[in-house]
């Protein structure tokens, strides 16, 4: 049995390695590599969020790591503090969600279902009044956009999808405990980081960048041949509705379990 001393200390160089790669990543966006690692140890936490018995203090310290990068990616300016932790909150429950239906259905959604909630989250927030003030993961990528030409097809928001996934790769790889394949996921890592900028310099045309996602949504639409005006933020579009579905399926498992 882990002691709880090991345990805590576990938790705390997860976070902290979370917190370094996500800040490091946010103020290197000329090279923002480290995005690509920095939400993988929260990945790992999440593992330890699963039951009762560990639940707060593991959501507490991926809220602490994402309001330490969202602040940085505000480069630390007290006027975004609020903001920041406001944004960080919501993000969380992407994690807190995972749990829940972890503790409803089990084993079988898998902690891909974080990604599905991360994204469905951002839709929300790209819907909303005050959207000019969020921060969405793609930002961390906006300051290389020859590695996004290939945006013009999944939309802006297209590049948080590739950093949670290679991030996603990466848990497997190194953090999950117990896991087989582990070349073959640290392989998969190296794909799934490399290909889509060596696809992108290969392409033609402009990237989406955020304004355009903005005036799709917000202001004014863009020319109506557009692909990108036709489809808008697909992908968050979509998971924002399976992520629905997802926590409706837990809530009826959880009534359904309690009635027995």
């Amino acid at each position: 049995m882990v002691k709880k001393s090991d345990f805590i200390l576990r938790l705390l160089i997860l976070f902290f390695i979370a917190v370094l790669l996500l800040t490091a990543g946010w103020m290197m966006r000329s090279f923002p590599v480290f995005i690509f690692g920095g939400i993988a140890p929260l990945f790992a936490i999440a593992d330890y969020a699963k039951t009762d018995e560990n639940f707060w203090g593991s959501s507490e310290l991926i809220l602490l790591a994402l309001t330490a990068s969202l602040f940085s990616a505000h480069f630390f300016s007290l006027n975004f503090l609020v903001a920041s932790i406001t944004e960080a909150i919501v993000l969380t429950l992407a994690f807190v969600a995972y749990s829940v239906v972890h503790q409803n259905l089990g084993v079988r959604p898998g902690k891909f279902t974080i990604i599905i909630f991360w994204l469905g989250v951002e839709y929300i927030f790209l819907k909303l009044p005050f959207h000019k003030s969020i921060i969405f993961l793609s930002d961390a990528v906006q300051g290389k956009p020859e590695w996004l030409r290939w945006n013009q097809y999944t939309g802006y928001l297209g590049a948080t999808f590739w950093i949670l996934i290679c991030n996603f790769f990466l848990y497997l790889a190194l953090l999950k405990k117990d896991q087989g394949l582990k070349g073959v996921f640290l392989a998969l890592t190296l794909i799934f980081i490399l290909g889509p900028i060596i696809i992108s310099y290969g392409s033609a045309g402009a990237p989406i960048k955020k304004t355009e996602m903005i005036s799709l949504y917000h202001e004014q639409p863009l020319a109506s041949g557009n692909l990108y005006s036709k489809q808008g933020e697909i992908i968050p579009r979509v998971t924002a509705i399976i992520s629905m579905a997802i926590l409706l399926l837990a809530m009826v498992k959880s009534k359904t379990q309690k009635s027995k």
